[in-house]
């Protein structure tokens, strides 16, 4: 599992199959109209709507609804979980118990039914009947088991799943809601993978439709439920052979709870201070464009009303980034450095040692951090870690990805667009490398051989590759600085068997001088840098020795090695040089280290 599951559900897809032709000559849908011409008015087909809580569902329902009330009406659910506050019976669910709805399911009077998060959920046939016999496309809103039972009834239905652009953005809308605790929130996120996951289920759903923007997703939504209102049934190839999944690790809700929380205590302070009413939504709220909603509902939803910018006491608007900024003081910062807050950075190898400590150096002086690595649990903890430092968790994205997978690789510049719109990534820090001690070139392991080409200078090329690729397209040039290290200059452990080491090191100062030209011949304001670092104490050598304590100790002991701060700190200096003044390559090593 890596970046290529780590695309937002919907963005990274492959082509859907060719629809079979209808055994017609006519126009799709031609015979249906004509037949419904000669029968009279064409009965409806109900419009089955499946998504994870807080993806915008009952939003889009309401704003049909509201379009055409005589076009479209909801079916009401029945459930067995109390009514929220100013919820009706009759309007937003039919109220029972667990006993009378276990009745009714043995007397057949439900289409569907399942059970979430503890209660009881289903669509009745009277509830479906009462609508359609209006004249009304019946409006469902239900959850991936209802869909999967209402197929099997054989229902005259078009199904669409909504999904989120990411489940990040998902975090956030449910987190805004403040009607849940965490472990609620967390929960429904586990759900919604599984609810996502169901788009593959081939025959399951008719339409994909991404709830990134209300009106366009309105828009599209509003076409399908005019096909559902003439009785007409699906185009075809509406939903991709195969869509790829996120799996990033999940959002820590808890820090994004009491993050929203103190901002809106900030946004509050700052209003009254400026004589106006306090907020009533925090300054990092949900998208209006897709508000959430509650599960499996029916009932009209209020959109919460988006602020992508932070309020300050004079009443002045700032952006995300230049807050977050101004709350950590950007003490410490390089001068120069300024040009580069708000921007986005991808730092690889961003799991442990110079990568850890580059993301955070760069996030506390306010660019935006994706930090990628193969090892979720670590990237979980380093996100963790940014937000002990203050780091706003919105300006911070960990993505799993293996960078010597070509897929993986591709699909990154996507998944920081779709984070951050109208953006992508200004700086690559290509950190990631990896060396073993069974690489001699007498006996050495072939496997071993293949793991180091692949890692430092294939994956150094395709995330160089991905990242150009995507400048050239925004027409936006930034910085790129590899790794190089100190072995990229000499063999310091030939007799060890050092030398195939070195020489993936060697190619990686090759191809940072290679792309350099490659610029300037091409004329593009690119600007390329290598660091080479000597021996710092990272798991480097852990990984290097299998793991083995007492060659890491060797290898490590015999001086105070660099910290993975010190190299860090060349990477602000690099980037905070001026316009005029490009770096090629930096070399730091310990005092002691003699070659």
């Amino acid at each position: 599992m890596g970046a290529e599951q780590s695309v937002p559900a919907g963005v990274e897809v492959q082509p859907a199959a060719p629809a079979t032709a209808a055994p017609s000559n006519q126009p799709d849908g031609a015979q249906a109209e004509a037949s419904s011409s000669q029968q009279g008015p064409p009965t409806p087909s109900a419009l089955v709507l499946v998504g994870p809580s807080g993806v915008g569902k009952g939003t889009l329902a309401k704003r049909l609804l509201d379009g055409a009330p005589d076009r479209f009406g909801f079916s009401v659910s029945h459930t067995t979980r109390p009514p929220r506050p100013n919820e009706q019976h009759g309007v937003h669910y039919y109220y029972t118990t667990k006993e009378q709805f276990a009745k009714e399911i043995g007397e057949g009077k439900f289409l569907e039914y399942a059970e979430v998060h503890g209660n009881l959920y289903g669509t009745s046939v009277a509830a479906v009947r009462e609508v359609l016999e209006t004249g009304r496309v019946c409006i469902l809103d239900i959850d991936v088991q209802g869909a999967r039972a209402m197929r099997k009834s054989g229902l005259q239905g078009i199904y669409v799943f909504i999904a989120p652009p990411s489940l990040e953005d998902l975090a956030n809308r449910l987190a805004g809601r403040g009607t849940e605790t965490v472990e609620q929130i967390t929960r429904r996120l586990h759900n919604a993978k599984q609810e996502i996951e169901s788009i593959n289920e081939k025959g399951l759903y008719d339409y994909l439709l991404i709830n990134d923007d209300l009106d366009e997703a309105l828009k599209r939504l509003t076409a399908i439920a005019g096909r559902a209102a003439l009785g007409l049934g699906p185009e075809p190839g509406m939903v991709p052979e195969r869509v790829v999944l996120e799996d990033a690790p999940l959002p820590d809700i808890r820090a994004l709870t009491e993050q929203q929380q103190q901002q809106q205590a900030a946004a509050a302070a700052a209003s009254s201070a400026d004589g106006a009413a306090p907020a009533s939504q925090p300054v990092e709220a949900a998208p209006a464009q897709a508000a959430p909603a509650p599960e499996s509902s029916h009932a009209p939803e209020a959109a919460a009303p988006a602020a992508s910018a932070a309020p300050q006491a004079n009443g002045a608007v700032v952006s995300a980034a230049s807050a977050a900024a101004d709350q950590q003081g950007m003490e410490g910062v390089p001068p120069g450095f300024e040009k580069w807050q708000g921007k986005v950075a991808l730092v690889t190898g961003a799991s442990s040692g110079i990568g850890w400590a580059t993301c955070e150096a760069l996030a506390l002086a306010g660019m935006r951090v994706v930090a990628v690595a193969r090892r979720k649990d670590r990237l979980e903890e380093l996100q963790r870690h940014m937000h002990a430092m203050g780091v706003p968790l919105v300006n911070f994205l960990p993505v799993v990805c293996d960078i010597t997978k070509e897929a993986e690789v591709a699909t990154l510049p996507k998944i920081v667009a779709k984070r951050w719109p109208e953006s992508g990534v200004d700086v690559l820090i290509n950190n990631a490398g990896m060396s073993r001690n069974d690489a001699s070139l007498f006996e050495g392991n072939i496997g071993s051989w293949v793991e180091m080409l692949s890692t430092n200078v294939l994956g150094t090329c395709m995330m160089t590759r991905a990242v150009v690729q995507d400048m050239k397209r925004r027409n936006s040039y930034g910085h790129i600085i590899n790794m190089i290290g100190l072995s990229g200059h000499r063999i310091p452990d030939g007799p060890q068997g050092g030398g195939f080491y070195c020489a993936t090191k060697s190619a990686v100062k090759t191809i940072t001088e290679g792309l350099r030209q490659e610029a300037r011949g091409a004329k593009l304001p690119l600007r390329v840098s290598g660091i080479s670092p000597g021996v710092v104490e990272t798991e480097f050598f852990a990984v290097r020795a299998f793991g083995d304590a007492d060659a890491t100790r060797k290898a490590t002991s015999a001086f105070k090695c660099l910290q993975p701060v010190d190299v860090a700190d060349a990477v602000m200096w690099c980037l905070s040089c001026p316009d005029h003044m490009e770096v090629n390559d930096i070399v730091v090593r310990p005092t002691e280290q003699l070659i």
